[in-house]
């Protein structure tokens, strides 16, 4: 964030840090932010949620941790990162990112992403789609495949 124009990072255990105070997590600026931007519209949070789902459409995440076998890991990451695999059990695959794992986009319903833990022998399994049934239809359904793998 010092090096780069970045406004906002934020990690998966849920902090936020942005480049408008310190470049670091910090909840009580990130609480007023959101009370100063509630206070700036005149709305709820409820409210600016709602215009935020009619402007950009409805996003739903979810996430498993799997327990897996020596190997098991580097077998995922192969699996879904092969050119080959045109679909994720219902869905179509129309493209892949390998940035932290293999991240791969089902049609247009979202995405579901295969990460290898670096310190546990545990591979995390990530997916945001339109729907929160379908979040978990979509981790389900991987999960059932590097199970098999």
């Amino acid at each position: 964030m010092l090096e780069q124009n970045i406004l906002i990072g934020g990690e998966e255990s849920g902090g936020i840090g942005t480049s408008l105070y310190l470049p670091e997590r910090d909840a009580t600026v990130s609480a007023l932010l959101l009370a100063e931007l509630m206070a700036w519209h005149g709305k709820s949070l409820g409210e600016l949620l709602r215009a935020l789902h009619a402007e950009f459409g409805e996003y739903h995440y979810g996430r498993i941790d799997l327990d897996v076998k020596p190997g098991q890991k580097e077998k995922a990451i192969a699996h879904f990162s092969d050119g080959k695999l045109k679909t994720c059990s219902d869905w179509p695959v129309t493209r892949r990112e390998n940035m932290d794992g293999i991240k791969v986009y089902l049609g247009e319903i979202g995405w579901v992403m295969v990460r290898p833990s670096g310190t546990e022998n545990l591979l995390r399994l990530y997916s945001e789609t339109s729907r929160a049934d379908t979040t978990q239809r979509v981790l389900a359904a991987v999960s059932r495949i590097v199970k098999a793998l």
